[in-house]
């Protein structure tokens, strides 16, 4: 399964795109994440356990990250954004329009 996230809330400048990278990787989830211009998150992501990894990566702390809301937007979606790579990895990539 691969789906297409984008977070908004508190995600940028906090530290949630290691968090997100480390629960991927511990889960065996490949894909990407990137900041968005528009203060968003946007996560690629493609494994067996997604929604476990959706669970883990709604997050909202004191001090840190707090996800207000999180699209999702399957492979196959009119959402889900053409010309995605697939990776054999998780991986952070430069911020995108």
């Amino acid at each position: 399964m691969r789906t297409f996230y984008v977070v908004h809330g508190v995600v940028q400048g906090v530290g949630y795109r290691a968090f997100v990278r480390s629960v991927a990787k511990r889960l065996g989830i490949t894909g990407m994440v990137r900041n968005a211009r528009d203060g968003s998150v946007h996560v690629l992501a493609e494994g067996n356990d997604l929604a476990v990894f959706e669970k883990e990566i709604n997050v909202s702390t004191r001090y840190g990250p707090q996800v207000f809301n999180i699209e999702k937007h399957p492979d196959g979606d009119a959402k889900f954004p053409k010309g995605l790579k697939r990776y054999h990895d998780f991986v952070e990539e430069a911020t995108v329009d």
